[in-house]
């Protein structure tokens, strides 16, 4: 492992200091090639509850806003990281930039909230998985959805099942990872072709009015515009596993290229096909795509599509978790192998070469998490909760992400075969000036409280949480670093 003032990591795999003394050595394998990276971000990003909300919530004012999105967030966190992996491609992502702009400390508090973040994500996206299952299952099971045991006990099998995968290597982690991802494409296909048809046939659900393209400023669009930014992360996912990619100087920066055109379009155009198939205040929060098929079908006289949605839909759930639970777990195992963290963390699987202690330690405090987040309240309100927490949590490592790319994007000390952000030093600085600028006013319009929530508790629960967990991480580093 290299100092965070060093020029970068030698190329090659890394194995862990606890795998270096055995016989033979462990060492992370590449298993990673352009089109998984695709189907990795696609799984790890789109996520079809964003248009549920935006739809729900906002109607075809929803769509300027997914644009302003897009260019004021996605497009500079997706040049950061293209600039920041091919010149540092590195194991650990965000962790390992950050730690070469600004020490081991910072370096551990980002890959702290990246970590820790996941830890209260997986519960959020199996609640929305394990509501597209019911809602498969027909009406006369709808009441399972609102049930706290059922939900915890069928996110927890899900959930282990992911964990079992990635133990077993990025081989057949993978699969599941790019199951999800075409379960994430074909529904979405789906509603957009329907909600066309419909369009032509029915004209819209929603009533269309030009006036409804202009967002109303308020506190609820000031929240939202947060959701839609965290809608939009997650391009840093495969960069965590940067020495277990086929060249990833290469084809990082082609997947996200890529995914970022398909990304952009299904959230653009699945906001406006739920908003044709369905009336605004009928969207819900759980199966509001899913339902959204199902009314247009009954219409056009068949019936197999929702369901089969519905299972689509979940089976792109379980992918997103297994992509964030392979990613977030490798930053432990960099921890572990700088031993901030135990140094068990940074051991490899002698067999699979899978980071296997990190993923179990994640797989079990999520577990707890799934189980304790269920206890005294709905299932919507855990949901609600769940989203406003991971985004000013998850946020935090993008503020690094953008000062990182401020500070070492300096023209002339790339090395060959990276891909610098355009327009030389001055484009650098506008990138990261606006991606930092506009983290910033996602996570203070994070913090502004649903309707119906009480502003006080809400906020006790919000920043106590963070501060709670800053405070953790910083305790932790310490302890690290004088044990090493």
């Amino acid at each position: 492992m290299t100092s965070s003032t060093g020029g970068g990591m030698p190329p090659g795999p890394r194995v862990s200091p606890t795998d270096a003394s055995a016989a033979p050595a462990t060492e992370l394998r590449r298993e990673l090639g352009l089109w998984d990276l695709v189907l990795l971000n696609v799984v790890a990003i789109v996520g079809l509850r964003w248009w549920l909300t935006s739809a729900g919530g906002y109607g075809y004012a929803a769509l300027p806003l997914w644009v302003l999105a897009f260019l004021c967030f996605f497009v500079p966190s997706g040049l950061a990281v293209i600039d920041l992996t091919t010149r540092y491609p590195e194991e650990g992502g965000i962790y390992a930039w950050t730690k070469h702009a600004f020490g081991d400390g910072h370096g551990f508090i980002s890959g702290w909230c990246l970590w820790t973040n996941n830890l209260v994500y997986f519960p959020h996206l199996l609640i929305f998985t394990v509501g597209n299952l019911v809602f498969m299952l027909g009406a006369k099971h709808k009441g399972l959805e609102a049930s706290p045991p059922f939900m915890a006990a069928v996110s927890l099998v899900i959930f282990w099942i992911a964990v079992w995968m990635n133990i077993r290597g990025l081989r057949y982690g993978r699969w599941l990872n790019n199951l999800g991802a075409y379960g994430t494409w074909i529904p979405a296909a789906l509603l957009i072709g329907i909600g066309a048809v419909a369009l032509a046939r029915y004209g819209a659900a929603t009533p269309y009015e030009p006036s409804g393209l202009i967002p109303v400023f308020s506190l609820g669009t000031v929240s939202f515009f947060s959701t839609i930014c965290f809608g939009f992360s997650g391009l840093d996912l495969g960069a965590l596993m940067c020495e277990e990619i086929v060249e990833p100087r290469k084809n990082v920066p082609r997947a996200i290229f890529i995914s970022g055109g398909i990304i952009t379009l299904i959230y653009v155009l699945g906001t406006a096909a739920l908003l044709v198939a369905l009336p605004q205040q009928n969207i819900g929060l759980l199966d509001g795509v899913a339902a959204a098929i199902a009314v247009v079908q009954e219409k056009m006289g068949f019936g197999f599509l929702a369901g089969f949605s519905a299972l689509l839909i979940a089976l792109g759930g379980v992918g997103g978790v297994s992509a964030w639970l392979a990613g977030c777990s490798r930053i432990p195992f960099c921890a572990g192998i700088d031993r901030y963290l135990p140094p068990a963390f940074g051991r490899l699987h002698p067999r699979y070469a899978s980071p296997h202690v990190a993923l179990l330690i994640t797989g079990g405090i999520s577990s707890l998490l799934i189980f304790v987040g269920f206890i005294g309240v709905d299932v919507e309100q855990a949901y609600l909760f769940l989203a406003d927490f991971t985004i000013v949590v998850y946020f935090i490592p993008y503020l690094y992400l953008f000062a990182a790319l401020l500070k070492l994007g300096v023209p002339g000390t790339a090395p060959a075969g990276a891909i610098t952000v355009p327009g030389g030093r001055a484009g650098t600085v506008l990138v990261a000036v606006v991606g930092f600028l506009t983290t910033l006013v996602a996570i203070v319009f994070a913090l502004v409280p649903p309707g119906g929530s009480n502003f006080w508790v809400f906020e006790a629960k919000i920043l106590g949480g963070c501060a709670l967990l800053l405070g953790f991480g910083g305790l932790l580093y310490r302890r690290g670093r004088r044990a090493a």
